[in-house]
């Protein structure tokens, strides 16, 4: 059975703080005329960022060469993953000092890692360089012009030919979580580990983010959601309260593994998780 591509839609996250949405939750494209279907290219980044980080498993560091924009470029305000957030260090150093053996674990064959956000990419592409040759890792944003930012950084951070890395388009929801299940290829569809950072702005894309790490995440017991989230911005008006309460909503508990001032980095797991067999 072939399965067919997805086609990705205009999308720009600009949209969801202006809160142009429909009755359903979803952006209203047709009220959203200002962004069109082409192939226009997006303006050459602005900020290049280098970070090394310790390889377990090997005698080299990771070296990670990444591009994005200024906060203060035109970019940044219709896009916001085409910067660097602070959110992202905590998970990286958590990924390394915690993850690395879980990632590298050969037994743990097809393991598969999603990351929800990925923006320029920094924990996608560091818990990608960090798995073994057997794991498979996703990485994804809804918004059009920080997908095109981010399959270039993958490109200069990996190998030709690695198909053990894919950028796809993902908005949020459980039914554009479930429409992207029924566009994979046979076998095993959902993710033992999901990652995210610097996810939640409004409070209207709180329940779509757990809907969606709901519907991909793997159901045995060791599956888990590990996310950064920084609860002080400028304008921010979701509370942590609010983030928690829409996870055990969705059927997670949690526990918090780091808090340093207004960072926190959260695991997430189902509640009554299965013992994989």
């Amino acid at each position: 059975m072939t399965t067919q591509a997805a086609k990705e839609v205009p999308w720009v996250d600009a949209w969801v703080r202006w809160e142009r949405n429909n009755d359903d939750g979803d952006t209203d494209h047709d009220d959203c005329n200002d962004v069109e279907e082409d192939d226009e290219e997006l303006p050459p980044a602005t900020e290049s960022y280098t970070f090394t980080y310790p390889n377990p498993s090997a005698d080299s560091d990771i070296v990670l060469e990444l591009k994005g924009f200024h906060e203060d470029s035109e970019q940044i305000w219709n896009s916001t993953g085409l910067k660097l957030w602070r959110s992202s260090h905590y998970l990286c150093q958590h990924l390394v000092n915690e993850e690395a053996e879980l990632l590298q674990d050969e037994n743990n064959t097809n393991l598969r890692v999603l990351e929800v956000g990925s923006g320029l990419g920094r924990c996608g592409l560091l818990a990608h360089s960090l798995s073994h040759d057997n794991a498979t890792t996703v990485l994804t944003d809804g918004d059009t012009d920080t997908l095109k930012q981010l399959r270039q950084n993958v490109s200069t951070n990996t190998s030709a030919g690695d198909d053990t890395i894919t950028c796809k388009q993902l908005l949020w929801g459980e039914q554009h979580a479930k429409d992207y299940l029924s566009q994979q290829p046979n076998g095993k569809k959902h993710f033992d580990l999901i990652l995210g950072s610097d996810l939640i702005y409004v409070q209207s894309v709180i329940q779509p983010l757990f809907e969606t790490v709901r519907t991909l995440l793997c159901t045995h017991e060791n599956a888990k959601f590990l996310m950064a989230h920084c609860s002080r911005r400028e304008g921010n008006e979701v509370e942590l309260s609010m983030v928690l309460d829409a996870a055990k909503k969705e059927g997670f508990e949690y526990e918090e593994l780091i808090e340093d001032d207004d960072i926190s980095l959260f695991a997430f797991r189902r509640k009554g998780a299965e013992t994989e067999t």
